[in-house]
Protein backbone atom coordinates (compact mmCIF):
# COMPACT_ATOMS: atom_id res chain seq x y z
CA UNK A 1 0.00 0.00 0.00
CA UNK A 2 2.64 2.67 -0.51
CA UNK A 3 3.58 5.70 1.57
CA UNK A 4 0.08 6.75 2.61
CA UNK A 5 -0.65 3.33 4.04
CA UNK A 6 2.57 3.45 6.12
CA UNK A 7 1.70 6.93 7.46
CA UNK A 8 -1.80 5.72 8.35
CA UNK A 9 -0.31 2.63 9.98
CA UNK A 10 1.87 4.84 12.17
CA UNK A 11 -1.14 6.95 13.26
CA UNK A 12 -3.33 3.90 13.88
CA UNK A 13 -2.81 2.70 17.43
CA UNK A 14 -4.43 -0.70 16.93
CA UNK A 15 -2.04 -1.49 14.15
CA UNK A 16 -4.85 -2.05 11.62
CA UNK A 17 -4.31 -0.81 8.13
CA UNK A 18 -6.59 2.12 7.07
CA UNK A 19 -7.17 2.66 3.36
CA UNK A 20 -5.41 5.64 1.81
CA UNK A 21 -8.69 7.39 0.97
CA UNK A 22 -9.37 8.08 4.65
CA UNK A 23 -12.53 5.93 4.73
CA UNK A 24 -12.74 3.19 7.25
CA UNK A 25 -13.29 -0.28 6.05
CA UNK A 26 -15.97 -2.17 7.97
CA UNK A 27 -16.21 -5.88 7.97
CA UNK A 28 -19.69 -7.41 8.29
CA UNK A 29 -20.80 -10.92 8.68
CA UNK A 30 -23.08 -12.31 6.01
CA UNK A 31 -26.01 -12.20 8.47
CA UNK A 32 -25.35 -8.51 9.30
CA UNK A 33 -25.03 -7.74 5.60
CA UNK A 34 -28.36 -9.46 4.84
CA UNK A 35 -30.08 -7.57 7.69
CA UNK A 36 -28.64 -4.29 6.46
CA UNK A 37 -29.68 -5.10 2.90
CA UNK A 38 -33.22 -5.97 4.10
CA UNK A 39 -33.41 -2.63 5.98
CA UNK A 40 -32.22 -0.77 2.87
CA UNK A 41 -34.83 -2.56 0.74
CA UNK A 42 -37.50 -1.73 3.33
CA UNK A 43 -36.38 1.92 3.30
CA UNK A 44 -36.54 1.96 -0.51
CA UNK A 45 -40.06 0.50 -0.36
CA UNK A 46 -41.20 3.21 2.08
CA UNK A 47 -39.63 5.90 -0.06
CA UNK A 48 -41.40 4.53 -3.14
CA UNK A 49 -44.72 4.50 -1.25
CA UNK A 50 -44.10 8.07 -0.11
CA UNK A 51 -43.36 9.25 -3.65
CA UNK A 52 -46.50 7.53 -4.97
CA UNK A 53 -48.68 8.86 -2.13
CA UNK A 54 -47.35 12.37 -2.69
CA UNK A 55 -48.09 12.13 -6.43
CA UNK A 56 -51.61 10.83 -5.70
CA UNK A 57 -52.16 13.67 -3.24
CA UNK A 58 -51.05 16.27 -5.79
CA UNK A 59 -53.30 14.74 -8.45
CA UNK A 60 -56.25 14.72 -6.02
CA UNK A 61 -55.57 18.35 -5.06
CA UNK A 62 -55.53 19.39 -8.73
CA UNK A 63 -58.71 17.38 -9.41
CA UNK A 64 -60.49 19.00 -6.45
CA UNK A 65 -59.40 22.46 -7.58
CA UNK A 66 -60.71 21.74 -11.09
CA UNK A 67 -64.01 20.43 -9.66
CA UNK A 68 -64.32 23.54 -7.48
CA UNK A 69 -63.88 25.83 -10.49
CA UNK A 70 -66.42 23.77 -12.44
CA UNK A 71 -68.88 23.86 -9.52
CA UNK A 72 -68.58 27.63 -9.17
CA UNK A 73 -69.10 28.05 -12.89
CA UNK A 74 -72.46 26.26 -12.82
CA UNK A 75 -73.53 26.85 -9.19
CA UNK A 76 -76.11 29.45 -10.18
CA UNK A 77 -77.86 27.23 -12.72
CA UNK A 78 -80.70 26.31 -10.32
CA UNK A 79 -80.99 29.93 -9.24
CA UNK A 80 -81.36 31.04 -12.84
CA UNK A 81 -83.95 28.36 -13.64
CA UNK A 82 -86.08 29.61 -10.74
CA UNK A 83 -85.63 33.24 -11.81
CA UNK A 84 -86.61 32.77 -15.47
CA UNK A 85 -90.40 32.59 -14.80
CA UNK A 86 -90.16 35.97 -13.02
CA UNK A 87 -88.39 37.41 -16.06
CA UNK A 88 -91.08 35.93 -18.32
CA UNK A 89 -93.80 37.58 -16.21
CA UNK A 90 -92.00 40.93 -16.33
CA UNK A 91 -91.79 40.73 -20.12
CA UNK A 92 -95.51 39.91 -20.33
CA UNK A 93 -96.31 42.82 -18.00
CA UNK A 94 -94.24 45.18 -20.13
CA UNK A 95 -96.16 44.07 -23.22
CA UNK A 96 -99.52 44.59 -21.44
CA UNK A 97 -98.49 48.01 -20.11
CA UNK A 98 -97.97 49.25 -23.67
CA UNK A 99 -101.44 48.04 -24.67
CA UNK A 100 -103.24 48.59 -21.36
CA UNK A 101 -106.36 50.59 -20.92
CA UNK A 102 -107.04 49.26 -17.40
CA UNK A 103 -104.16 50.38 -15.20
CA UNK A 104 -105.64 48.68 -12.13
CA UNK A 105 -105.05 45.33 -13.83
CA UNK A 106 -101.49 46.36 -14.71
CA UNK A 107 -100.84 47.38 -11.10
CA UNK A 108 -102.26 44.04 -9.90
CA UNK A 109 -99.94 42.20 -12.31
CA UNK A 110 -96.91 44.17 -11.11
CA UNK A 111 -97.87 43.45 -7.47
CA UNK A 112 -98.07 39.75 -8.30
CA UNK A 113 -94.60 39.87 -9.86
CA UNK A 114 -93.24 41.66 -6.79
CA UNK A 115 -94.75 38.96 -4.54
CA UNK A 116 -93.21 36.30 -6.81
CA UNK A 117 -89.80 37.99 -6.48
CA UNK A 118 -90.14 38.24 -2.67
CA UNK A 119 -91.05 34.52 -2.46
CA UNK A 120 -88.12 33.63 -4.71
CA UNK A 121 -85.71 35.63 -2.55
CA UNK A 122 -87.07 34.08 0.65
CA UNK A 123 -86.71 30.57 -0.83
CA UNK A 124 -83.01 31.13 -1.57
CA UNK A 125 -82.32 32.59 1.89
CA UNK A 126 -82.60 36.34 1.29
CA UNK A 127 -84.54 38.27 3.91
CA UNK A 128 -85.30 41.97 4.19
CA UNK A 129 -83.89 43.77 7.24
CA UNK A 130 -86.60 45.19 9.50
CA UNK A 131 -86.18 48.90 10.16
CA UNK A 132 -89.52 50.44 11.15
CA UNK A 133 -89.45 51.43 14.81
CA UNK A 134 -86.01 49.86 15.30
CA UNK A 135 -83.00 51.49 16.95
CA UNK A 136 -80.13 52.33 14.60
CA UNK A 137 -77.59 49.48 14.33
CA UNK A 138 -74.39 50.42 12.44
CA UNK A 139 -73.95 46.76 11.48
CA UNK A 140 -77.32 46.62 9.72
CA UNK A 141 -78.17 50.21 8.79
CA UNK A 142 -76.53 52.94 6.72
CA UNK A 143 -77.56 56.40 7.99
CA UNK A 144 -78.26 58.59 4.97
CA UNK A 145 -80.25 61.33 6.71
CA UNK A 146 -80.52 62.64 10.26
CA UNK A 147 -83.61 64.59 11.31
CA UNK A 148 -84.15 66.46 14.55
CA UNK A 149 -87.13 65.26 16.53
CA UNK A 150 -88.87 66.28 19.74
CA UNK A 151 -90.65 63.01 20.39
CA UNK A 152 -88.17 60.35 19.11
CA UNK A 153 -85.07 59.07 20.90
CA UNK A 154 -81.60 59.53 19.42
CA UNK A 155 -80.84 56.80 16.92
CA UNK A 156 -84.46 55.76 16.37
CA UNK A 157 -85.10 54.96 12.70
CA UNK A 158 -87.67 57.31 11.20
CA UNK A 159 -87.80 55.97 7.64
CA UNK A 160 -86.32 53.39 5.30
CA UNK A 161 -84.81 55.02 2.21
CA UNK A 162 -83.56 51.81 0.60
CA UNK A 163 -84.16 48.30 1.92
CA UNK A 164 -81.33 46.20 3.29
CA UNK A 165 -81.01 42.43 2.98
CA UNK A 166 -79.41 39.44 4.70
CA UNK A 167 -78.46 36.28 2.85
CA UNK A 168 -78.63 33.18 5.07
CA UNK A 169 -78.11 35.37 8.13
CA UNK A 170 -75.13 37.30 6.70
CA UNK A 171 -75.48 40.97 5.77
CA UNK A 172 -75.84 41.32 2.02
CA UNK A 173 -76.59 45.06 1.91
CA UNK A 174 -77.29 47.45 4.80
CA UNK A 175 -80.60 49.33 4.85
CA UNK A 176 -80.31 53.03 4.04
CA UNK A 177 -82.23 54.87 6.73
CA UNK A 178 -83.24 58.24 8.12
CA UNK A 179 -82.56 58.45 11.87
CA UNK A 180 -83.77 60.73 14.65
CA UNK A 181 -81.68 63.13 16.69
CA UNK A 182 -83.12 64.86 19.76
CA UNK A 183 -83.51 68.60 19.25
CA UNK A 184 -81.13 70.77 21.24
CA UNK A 185 -82.82 71.82 24.44
CA UNK A 186 -85.46 69.05 24.07
CA UNK A 187 -86.23 66.54 26.81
Amino acid sequence: MGNNASKNNKNNKAGEEVPASGAEEIILTKKEYEELKAKADERDGYFDKYVRAHAEFENARKRIEKDKVEYCKYANEGFLLEFLPILDNLEMAEKHIKEAKDFAAVREGVDMIQMQIQKFLKDIGVERIKVNGEKFDPHMHDPIEVAESDDKDDGKILAELKPGYRFNGRLLRPASVKIAKKKEGGK
